[in-house]
C-alpha cells in the first residue's frame, strides 16, 4: 500500500509540475513586458531577470517525478527510499518556489522604497 500511495503522490506532483511549468512560462514572459513598461527601461533586479530567463526548474521537477513513478512501479527499491526521495524533492521544490516568488516581488519592493523616499 505504501508503494501505491507513493506512486500516486509522484503522479500528482508530476501533473502539478507540468501545470506550474506551463503557467510560469507564460506568466514570466508577460511579467517582464509589464515590468519594463512600468519601469520605463530602467534596470530590473538581477534576481528577477535571472528567474524570468531560466525557467527550467519545474521541468526538472517533472523529470524527477517521472523517475519516482518509474521506480515505484518497478518495485526494485524500498518504499522508505521512495518516501525519502519524495520528502527531499518537496523540500527542494518549495525552496525554488519561494525563491521565484521573492524574485517576482523584488521590483515592487524597490518601487515602494522609491515612493517612500527612504535611502
Amino acid at each position: 500500500m505504501k508503494r501505491l500511495a507513493t506512486c500516486c503522490y509522484f503522479l500528482l506532483l508530476t501533473g502539478l509540475n507540468v501545470l506550474f511549468a506551463w503557467y510560469l512560462t507564460f506568466e514570466a514572459s508577460s511579467y517582464l513586458v509589464v515590468l519594463r513598461n512600468v519601469y520605463e527601461g530602467k534596470a530590473l533586479p538581477l534576481y528577477t531577470e535571472w528567474f524570468c530567463q531560466y525557467l527550467w526548474w519545474p521541468w526538472a521537477g517533472v523529470a524527477i517525478c517521472v523517475v519516482g513513478v518509474t521506480l515505484s512501479l518497478l518495485k526494485k527499491t524500498k518504499a522508505s527510499v521512495l518516501i525519502n526521495l519524495l520528502v527531499i524533492f518537496l523540500i527542494v521544490e518549495l525552496g525554488f518556489m519561494f525563491a521565484t516568488v521573492v524574485a517576482f516581488h523584488c521590483p515592487f519592493y524597490n518601487w515602494l522604497v522609491a515612493l517612500s523616499g527612504l535611502p
